[in-house]
């Protein structure tokens, strides 16, 4: 059995990546079988309930030589528990590569696109096989959800290209899911606000800095807006559980391409010297920063540096 894992607190592309890796593996006769690091969001969940698709197992821990494929992440940080001892064969990812290594060599593939679904639909059709309608609509939905439906500076190209393939195979108007989506992914009913800090959450490391970065993207941006104050506090207790040096957060507001950092106190400096925009009570209010792979993470780590 080789195990398939996206990153911890998964995305909508964390998840559907591994089920329709999955679904490739086993056409070419390879048993493989995908699972979730963490719990679905909102958005995930609309995705799959709406597709009637079965929820992947939670699986967070690996044995020592058990076979597995990493997607939508290259970091162990980020991988299950156990994965460093564990006998990694694959790796498709879209993000940086941070300080990894591997025991042999390995099928490893990596492009600078929007979403991991970009690059799987791609393998599919590079392999002559058309996705059949549910694949299809399952990496529709992760490019929508990563790439914001091509509103992310990290949207390419390729990222639109294979959207125009997979809508025609799904038949599913882009526009009308991904309102969907977006309405589904800003629902704050029923979280705390440690759930939310957590809920898109990454943890990174300089060799001296260990630091978390949190988002919450949204069309309702006021809701969490007017917490703020709360949301602070409730940092400054995630940084001393998770043991982090810094940890940021920010509200993205999907529509009108804005992010609102919360200023925490030991965060404060470092966001300023990272981002110039407009403070408003415990917020830094920065326009066009929608991507914490492409624009956030660089610059911190620069600024870090």
């Amino acid at each position: 059995m080789i195990y398939i894992f996206g990153h911890k607190n998964p995305d909508t592309d964390a998840i559907v990546a591994p089920i329709v890796w999955e679904s490739f593996l086993k056409r070419k006769k390879i048993n493989a079988k995908a699972f979730r690091n963490g719990s679905l969001n909102q958005e995930t969940k609309f995705v799959l309930d709406y597709f009637k698709i079965k929820y992947p197992s939670l699986k967070t821990k690996v044995k020592a030589n058990q076979k597995i494929i990493l997607l939508d992440h290259n970091l162990y940080s980020q991988a299950p528990d156990g994965a460093k001892e564990a006998d990694l064969i694959q790796v498709i990812d879209h993000h940086f590569i941070g300080d990894f290594q591997t025991k042999k060599p390995i099928y490893y593939r990596a492009e600078p696109v929007g979403s991991t679904s970009t690059i799987i639909a791609k393998i599919f059709f590079e392999e002559g096989i058309n996705p059949s309608k549910k694949e299809a609509v399952l990496l529709l939905s992760g490019i929508i959800s990563d790439t914001l439906k091509f509103s992310s500076p990290t949207t390419t190209k390729d990222d639109k290209r294979i959207a125009k393939l997979l809508k025609k195979i799904s038949n599913i108007d882009i526009d009308e899911l991904a309102q969907k989506m977006f309405e589904a992914k800003s629902r704050i009913s029923g979280f705390s606000l440690k759930e939310i800090i957590l809920k898109d959450f990454k943890e990174f490391e300089t060799k001296k800095i260990k630091f978390g970065v949190g988002v919450w993207e949204t069309i309702l941006p006021d809701c969490l807006i007017k917490k703020a104050t709360n949301l602070k506090k409730e940092i400054e207790k995630i940084r001393k559980i998770k043991e982090l040096d810094l940890i940021f957060f920010g509200i993205i507001d999907i529509l009108k391409k804005k992010c609102y950092f919360i200023l925490s106190d030991k965060e404060k400096e470092i966001l300023k010297r990272s981002f110039s925009g407009k403070i408003e009570n415990d917020l830094l209010v920065v326009k066009g920063v929608v991507s914490r792979k492409k624009q956030m993470i660089p610059r911190f780590l620069e600024v870090l540096k």
